[in-house]
């Protein structure tokens, strides 16, 4: 379960804790400032949970919260990495990404040369050569090619390589 926190922009009020949609609204309508008048505007913090880096990515706020309880909040790790990608590299916001959208971003978890090597090895482009030669294959240029001709992208999250292809 996450944890969020809704702090005011009112600063003659105190903020709450929440980890659900039901809960923020439930808090939020009757939320009062030290005058008791109502607290309108908040500013959603991650506090703990899971996929932290995939809520700032889609900058959750007070407008998109709803959505990101809805489809976004419990997203499995792999689309969770695509929807970043998504986010941070190519700029979408929320209201644009959809799960057409997601689908279209092809997730390697390695190196670019372990991307490269696989690639080769299940294409089976070098399968005509004879073993011999397969050895003077440059898998690094390759590599480079590949990334500066922009058909892959390298990305790290999490601590964990990735390599893109949006397709």
């Amino acid at each position: 379960m996450n944890i969020y926190h809704a702090t005011p922009y009112d600063i003659s009020a105190t903020g709450f804790y929440f980890s659900d949609f039901e809960e923020y609204q439930g808090k939020a309508a009757s939320h009062r400032n030290e005058y008791g008048d109502p607290v309108e505007e908040y500013e959603i913090q991650f506090i703990d949970g899971d996929n932290c880096s995939l809520f700032l990515a889609l900058g959750v706020n007070q407008a998109n919260l709803e959505r990101w309880f809805d489809e976004f909040e419990a997203m499995a790790e792999y689309d969770a990495i695509r929807v970043i990608y998504l986010a941070n590299d190519l700029g979408y916001d929320m209201a644009d990404i959809t799960q057409t959208r997601i689908d279209d971003v092809m997730l390697f978890e390695g190196t670019l040369r372990e991307y490269v090597e696989d690639y080769i090895t299940s294409t089976g482009m070098l399968s005509d050569l004879p073993e011999t030669l397969n050895y003077y294959f440059n898998y690094d240029a390759f590599a480079r090619d590949l990334e500066s001709s922009g058909d892959i992208t390298t990305i790290e999250i999490n601590n964990t390589s990735y390599v893109v292809q949006d397709g």
